[in-house]
């Protein structure tokens, strides 16, 4: 798999899938463009020049893109990633007589009569990333609202208890009042995602 060289876990000097720039508590981790990774990020502005190609042991080879994911779980999304690669690899190297070659993997598979396949075999990467952005996206509306949200809901998600929360952000409340305010937040967070995204 990918060399665990400097740049194995810092991959700043990349481009986000879209272009965008990315927030600072947040860093770009590789993906592996699947039929089902393209689906997801075409809404969201995928643009294919920063598509990069990996090579792997014996010449195979890869398309990646970068995602950006809150920063602290690396470790978490390279075993993603590796596990996808290793899928990918797999399944586009096993004879087969729809194989397509990777330049024309890439043009023909957001189109309608593809004749393409997936070659990772299951959605949950894409899955994990459709709801990543989705509690991104929550958590940006809530905040709209309630500005302390975003890091109040960031340590909830995060593991952080309503104690450790109150320890570690400044409230202006007492202790009661700040609980009773990180419930309400959680209650409007629960609220909005059921009524906007399900």
């Amino acid at each position: 798999m990918a060399e665990k060289n400097s740049n194995y876990r810092n991959f700043s000097n990349r481009c986000s899938f879209n272009g965008q720039p990315f927030r600072a508590d947040e860093e770009l981790v590789p993906a592996v463009l699947s039929t089902e990774m393209i689906t997801t990020l075409l809404p969201m502005g995928l643009n294919y020049d920063n598509v990069e190609t990996w090579t792997f042991p014996y010449g195979k080879k890869v398309p990646i893109v970068f995602i950006p994911y809150r920063k602290g779980f690396m470790d978490v999304y390279m075993r993603i990633f590796n596990d996808d690669v290793e899928r990918y690899l797999k399944h586009k190297y096993a004879p087969s007589s729809i194989d397509l070659p990777l330049d024309e993997f890439i043009e023909k598979a957001n189109t309608k009569y593809s004749h393409g396949f997936d070659p990772t075999g299951t959605t949950d990467n894409e899955d994990i990333a459709f709801l990543m952005m989705t509690i991104k996206d929550l958590i940006a509306k809530v905040s709209k609202k309630y500005p302390e949200a975003e890091n109040i809901l960031n340590l909830l998600l995060n593991g952080y208890q309503k104690n450790e929360i109150f320890e570690k952000v400044n409230l202006g409340r007492g202790k009661s009042q700040s609980y009773a305010f990180i419930d309400k937040i959680q209650t409007y967070a629960k609220e909005m995602y059921y009524n906007r995204y399900l």
